[in-house]
């Protein structure tokens, strides 16, 4: 690793609240005086758009794969730098199965296999259902006259969509969704022992869920994802038990809880901007490049992204990054990079970028469930515009939550 007395001078944390309740100023000063930034964490962090949509298309250069990870990932070397535990080892192997941590031609194998449940016209297909539970949700929230748009409602709908497209029973969804919320901490820095092994546990738990539920699928199928992928192992493209259930978590992550946060933080910006709302309920034609500024504007994870590891040493922004070194992308700062989009911290939910957006990233790891979230989020704003139209916020400058740093605490608003 070569780095400059600038990176040295300016060492933020890209973990603490107070960046991810605010990340914006930091990111700016980044992107302009480090944009290839050796972080404190021990990963390489880039923020400006060129940058970071090279090493997205660049799966040569820049590893997946989960054995990279080193010191980027606090499951690879123990908790507080000690010895991993027996639990700790178990977890880090279950993440290396996870096809997003994967390169060719492992990642495009169990890809394969996940994407049809995910595309267009497969989403398509469920837009009955999904209107359905928006329907619903928001029926039960807006009778309060006061809600959260957050835990009342976006909160909700993603994550029944992602547990029935899985098969998790309806029964058994809080626990999981739960255990996901606790196990989130096992990927930023430790910072409690008390959360560390609340999370440890949780990781645990749902490792042995996901595998009797997949035995369960396989005594007897149902019309799920994880019958569906069992089906495919027998047709010749199998998966192991661990590959499944990784591929499960992962899914279960694109589809439920990153939906969640692009619903409930794209609401405020158009509820904060009522010239774009009204704009936008008068007329609908507006809805896709709405749902792109919103992508734009807020991602909902600033700080870091799946972690990448070169595999040579690459000469970038000055600097000298060496192979084995880990790499992180910005997605919110290069969406916000002036190089790339004029007047950039401006929302605009009119704009056309001449550039494709990197909310869902790019290359081999696109996002498979960007269909979905798209989606989801499509028919949830055009269910408010119609059913609740004089909707308006109440909550002027919401924050994060302490609890889970990606997300707003509360966006109450009044109907």
């Amino acid at each position: 690793m070569t780095a400059t007395p600038l990176s040295e001078s300016f060492q933020p944390d890209l973990y603490d609240y107070d960046f991810e309740n605010d990340p914006v100023p930091t990111l700016t000063r980044l992107r302009v005086e480090d944009p290839v930034h050796w972080s404190r964490h021990g990963f390489w962090y880039l923020t400006r758009y060129d940058h970071v949509s090279m090493v997205l298309k660049d799966a040569e250069r820049f590893s997946s794969a989960a054995a990279g990870w080193g010191g980027a990932n606090p499951l690879a070397r123990g908790a507080g730098g000690n010895e991993q535990s027996k639990s700790e080892k178990g977890l880090s192997r279950s993440l290396a199965h996870s096809f997003n941590q994967m390169d060719a031609p492992d990642h495009t194998r169990i890809r394969r296999l996940v994407q049809t449940a995910f595309s267009r016209r497969a989403v398509e297909d469920r837009r009955e259902r999904i209107a359905q539970v928006i329907a619903e949700v928001l029926d039960a929230a807006a009778a309060k006259g006061r809600f959260d748009l957050v835990g009342d409602f976006a909160f909700h709908v993603p994550i029944i969509v992602a547990s029935e497209i899985i098969g998790i029973p309806a029964g058994d969804r809080d626990a999981f969704r739960e255990a996901f919320a606790s196990a989130a901490v096992l990927m930023a820095p430790k910072r409690s022992e008390d959360s560390w092994t609340k999370g440890v546990a949780a990781g645990k738990w749902i490792g042995t869920y996901l595998r009797e539920l997949v035995a369960k699928r396989r005594a007897h199928p149902e019309s799920d994802l994880i019958s569906a992928l069992i089906a495919e192992e027998q047709g010749g493209e199998r998966l192991s038990d661990s590959e499944l259930q990784s591929a499960l978590s992962t899914i279960y992550t694109a589809a439920g809880t990153t939906t969640e946060r692009f619903i409930s933080s794209g609401m405020f910006l158009l509820l904060a901007h009522p010239e774009q709302w009204a704009a936008l309920k008068r007329d609908r034609s507006l809805m896709p490049t709405a749902l792109d500024e919103i992508l734009r504007f807020h991602h909902p994870t600033q700080s870091t992204s799946t972690n990448r590891r070169c595999t040579v040493d690459v000469e970038m922004g000055s600097k000298i990054m060496r192979a084995g070194d880990t790499v992180r992308v910005g997605l919110g700062a290069a969406d916000r990079d002036p190089a790339a989009f004029d007047h950039p911290d401006h929302f605009d939910i009119a704009r056309r970028p001449h550039v494709p957006l990197l909310s869902f990233g790019a290359g081999p790891h696109f996002c498979f469930g960007s269909a979905l979230a798209r989606f989801e989020a499509h028919l949830a704003f055009e269910a408010i515009a119609d059913r609740l139209p004089d909707i308006e916020l109440v909550t002027k400058h919401p924050v994060r939550d302490p609890a889970r740093h990606d997300r707003y605490k509360e966006i109450v608003v009044v109907v």
